[in-house]
């Protein structure tokens, strides 16, 4: 053997040696510590904000028979309060909703409320102005945003009040977001109180 290929092999066998001293091997899910990126958790985004949140859309919210419901529509939301009588309710696996006639309302308008636990749409997120597009690194993590929004408003508003058919015919104190169009309107709560 030569002394060049001798020397190859010497330097092959020292570069290996120092990758294999060099390379350190790290657990899953524990990237974010070398890299300093974090894996984004909605639900505790969405936990954090929940008191901000509530307190913008409520004290933002209009009564309901003076609210400018024409302007719902194309994605546009109207924060509404309002004392409200339940009188149909409908149950569809975990889409609960029901039908309810605002006191002092006297438009051809129709209101559902959402029950959950599957909510229609990202209305409680588009009304607050807690956080934006902006803050989030993607549409995915905007979007699950949303999601634990609606999420963290049915388990601190919606589960404790143990609704079932029994609303019907009750007094119902509301405040949520209105969405829809035409006379189909949509109400996502933030806060109900029924009597």
């Amino acid at each position: 053997m030569n002394k060049s290929k001798i020397v190859l092999i010497v330097v092959c066998v020292a570069l290996l040696v120092f990758l294999a001293l060099s390379v350190k091997v790290i657990d899953k899910g524990t990237e974010g510590q070398y890299t300093g990126e974090v894996a984004f958790d909605a639900s505790a985004s969405s936990g954090d904000d929940w008191d901000q949140v509530l307190a913008e859309i409520t004290g933002n919210a209009v009564d309901v028979t003076t609210a400018d419901l024409a302007a719902l529509g194309d994605g546009k939301a109207v924060t509404i309060k309002g004392a409200v009588t339940g009188f149909e309710s409908k149950a569809s696996g975990k889409k609960n909703t029901i039908t309810v006639a605002p006191e002092g309302y006297s438009g051809d308008a129709v209101f559902t409320v959402q029950l959950g636990s599957i909510y229609s749409g990202t209305a409680i997120r588009d009304s607050q102005t807690v956080k934006a597009f902006g803050d989030f690194t993607n549409q995915t993590e905007w979007s699950a945003y949303a999601k634990a929004l609606n999420s963290e408003m049915h388990e601190k508003i919606i589960v404790p009040l143990n609704i079932d058919e029994g609303i019907q015919g009750k007094n119902v104190t509301i405040t949520g977001v209105a969405t829809g169009s035409g006379n189909d309107i949509n109400i996502t709560p933030v806060a109900i109180a029924i009597e």
